[in-house]
């Protein structure tokens, strides 16, 4: 190297850097780059030539999984830019190109480690970069997963054991408090098991704080600024829960009649919106979950009969008759019409919708169960379609319980 190229070395850093070029540069040189250094980026590159560079990154990552300290810096320098960028498709671009390396194995093995162990330069920001190594992590999974079920050949043995690995890190962090960190993982979890009898990480997941998470959800569920996102992620996830063990049952029950009618008229509309979600899912992909929702349902009626609570009632049982071509919906709707403990203008309509041919009919003309109100109708505010990564960073700022 000649004098000259040596002291250009020196002096590059990212604070001087103004376009793309020099950015590459500066990672072949494996310099780091700092929270604060981020700013500089921003400012001097273009939305797509981000892009360009964590893909190139992805390129150099590969070349560098024997040689721990580089690796390190530049993974810490990618979950800097991820944790600043507010566009998702840079992160999916970057897992996109670690796939096709032909080494892409050791890559994303080594990937999954040093993001979930970095100990990094920037420790007031460390809470934040720790919560996108854990959704790095967790996309990286997903999309392993999802080129094992498109092409099973593609990966081979490698494919699973890359999700063994990636479970086994993902599980060890699940004692965070971190609200995004725990929706991460709930959504991974919940979508990599999904279908199957033995949810080991699930229902671990569930039983470690599930509790707190749905509690979190429900808050903001019902909160305006936040609802829309909230909705989304609960019908995205609510399945999951409902084909989870029975601990998990017990909590989805216990938060469910916490909020029940505390807010009858917002849960209510939650009510229906999964009811609509779940009757939306192709029908073997459901049935388990619809079966257990209709059990939720029943446990719920029950507890809106003590109270009297006659236009709820009214949207639980409406809820309920929307299942009537279910194979299991006479024996649900039979065994809540033979509980005695029901009160009796409850269990006589239960009763009628256990015979009638259309449910729905016998809810909607039922006297003393009719709606009274008149005017717009209430619903939960509407957003576009998010993708998972944007859900989990919008409700976990939100952060209202950071004890678990």
């Amino acid at each position: 190297m000649t004098m000259e190229m040596a002291r250009e070395n020196a002096e590059a850093t990212w604070k001087s850097m103004s376009k793309l070029e020099e950015a590459k540069h500066l990672v072949d040189l494996g310099i780091l780059l700092t929270w604060k250094d981020f700013k500089v980026l921003r400012k001097s590159l273009k939305d797509d030539e981000i892009i360009d560079l964590v893909v190139y990154c992805a390129a150099r990552l590969s070349e560098r999984v024997e040689s721990r300290l580089p690796a390190e810096i530049l993974t810490e320098s990618l979950l800097i830019i991820f944790a600043n960028v507010n566009d998702e498709n840079v992160l999916v671009a970057f897992l996109q190109e670690v796939l096709m390396q032909p080494n892409r194995a050791a890559t994303c093995s080594i990937l999954v480690e040093l993001a979930i162990t970095a100990d990094v330069s920037d420790g007031d920001k460390a809470e934040e970069i720790f919560a996108i190594a854990v959704a790095l992590v967790c996309e990286l999974g997903t999309m392993i997963r999802q080129m094992q079920l498109t092409d099973p050949e593609e990966l081979g043995n490698s494919g699973q054991k890359l999700l063994d690995h990636i479970s086994t890190y993902l599980l060890s962090v699940s004692n965070s408090s971190d609200s995004c960190i725990r929706l991460s993982l709930l959504h991974y979890f919940g979508s990599l098991e999904k279908g199957k009898v033995h949810k080991t990480g699930f229902n671990r997941i569930m039983g470690r704080f599930g509790h707190t998470v749905l509690e979190h959800l429900f808050v903001l569920l019902f909160n305006k600024k936040t609802e829309s996102v909230a909705l989304q992620y609960l019908l995205e996830n609510v399945p999951y829960i409902l084909e989870a063990d029975d601990h998990a049952q017990t909590i989805l029950q216990e938060t469910w009649k916490h909020h029940l009618l505390k807010k009858p008229e917002r849960f209510a509309l939650f009510v229906n919106a999964l009811s609509t979600h779940l009757l939306s899912l192709p029908d073997e992909e459901a049935r388990q979950c619809r079966r257990t929702f209709m059990q939720h349902l029943a446990l719920l009626i029950k507890k809106v009969a003590e109270v009297d609570h006659k236009e709820l009632g009214r949207q639980l049982l409406s809820a309920m008759a929307g299942f009537q071509q279910e194979p299991f919906f006479k024996e649900i709707v039979g065994r809540l019409a033979r509980d005695m403990t029901l009160r009796e203008s409850f269990r006589s309509l239960v009763l009628k919708m256990s015979e009638a041919s259309n449910s729905g009919n016998v809810v909607g003309d039922a006297e003393g169960f009719r709606s009274s109100k008149r005017g717009r109708r209430p619903s939960f505010a509407k957003s576009g379609k998010t993708r998972i990564i944007y859900q989990i960073k919008f409700l976990g700022q939100y952060d209202m319980s950071k004890a678990g």
